[in-house]
């Protein structure tokens, strides 16, 4: 299922996996070379000027999985909150604008892609009204025992491609403005299905499994256990700028 959900691969310049090409993020093919996710994961590479590229195997295997190389690009409104910068007076919490695209050397040729929705279409969709959430994130964690540090719950990434039944909760709440998708069911290590670690920048479908209403972006409890929140694509000023790549 979902053949157009793929993985974002980099290289980190340091760290634990220094030098290796590892997924960092998900995504979604929604034409033959323009790879959609989140602003935070394109943020990151565009910055540090890090290769680039997507993985479209269901189970990325490291040295054998097919790579396609991209260039990344970030909505220029984007906006990640830290200690010396608040996004908007109202929202200072919360990333704005948190979407990016992958524009792909080499064209996929499928016989669908996902599909950015139409205008608006969030506020139709009713509360607790299923959706899918696809990604290569965490699906558990394990209990870290090593050394003299207090237990740590470290994620497991198994780099397959999952999704997730989840419903839709009352995004109407002022803090947040408009700019996001509020979902339950995202409670990894304590039962039930929904998005983590690893997932950021997959997407958010409806019920017809192709449209995108979407990108996965952050959630605000630790170990996934509270609600999922996604930058919404059926807004005019964020879908516009994606529809510029096609």
């Amino acid at each position: 299922a979902h053949p157009y959900v793929g993985a974002l691969v980099s290289v980190p310049p340091s760290g634990e996996f220094k030098g290796q090409r590892i997924p960092i993020c998900s995504g979604t093919l929604i034409s033959a070379s323009v790879f959609l996710t989140a602003g935070h994961c394109t943020d990151a590479i565009v910055e540090e000027n890090l290769p680039t590229y997507v993985s479209l195997d269901p189970t990325y295997e490291a040295g054998s999985s097919k790579l396609i190389r991209g260039t990344p690009h970030t909505h220029p409104k984007y906006c990640l909150p830290t200690n010396e910068v608040v996004c908007a007076p109202n929202t200072p919490e919360y990333p704005l604008y948190d979407v990016g695209v992958v524009v792909l050397d080499e064209p996929v040729s499928m016989g669908t892609y996902g599909a950015l929705p139409q205008a608006g279409v969030v506020d139709t969709l009713d509360e607790g009204q299923r959706l899918t959430v696809v990604g290569y994130g965490t699906t558990e964690f394990d209990i870290d025992i090593g050394g003299e540090s207090p237990l740590q719950p470290q994620p497991v990434l198994p780099e397959d491609r999952y999704r997730a039944t989840v419903r839709l909760l009352n995004t109407n709440n002022a803090a947040l403005g408009d700019m996001f998708v509020k979902t339950s069911g995202v409670t990894i290590g304590g039962g039930g299905e929904g998005s983590c670690k690893g997932d950021s920048g997959g997407p958010l479908f409806v019920a017809d499994q192709q449209t995108i209403v979407g990108v996965t972006s952050f959630g605000t409890v630790p170990l996934c256990r509270g609600s999922g929140y996604y930058q919404r694509m059926d807004l005019p000023r964020v879908f516009s700028w994606i529809r510029s790549f096609l």
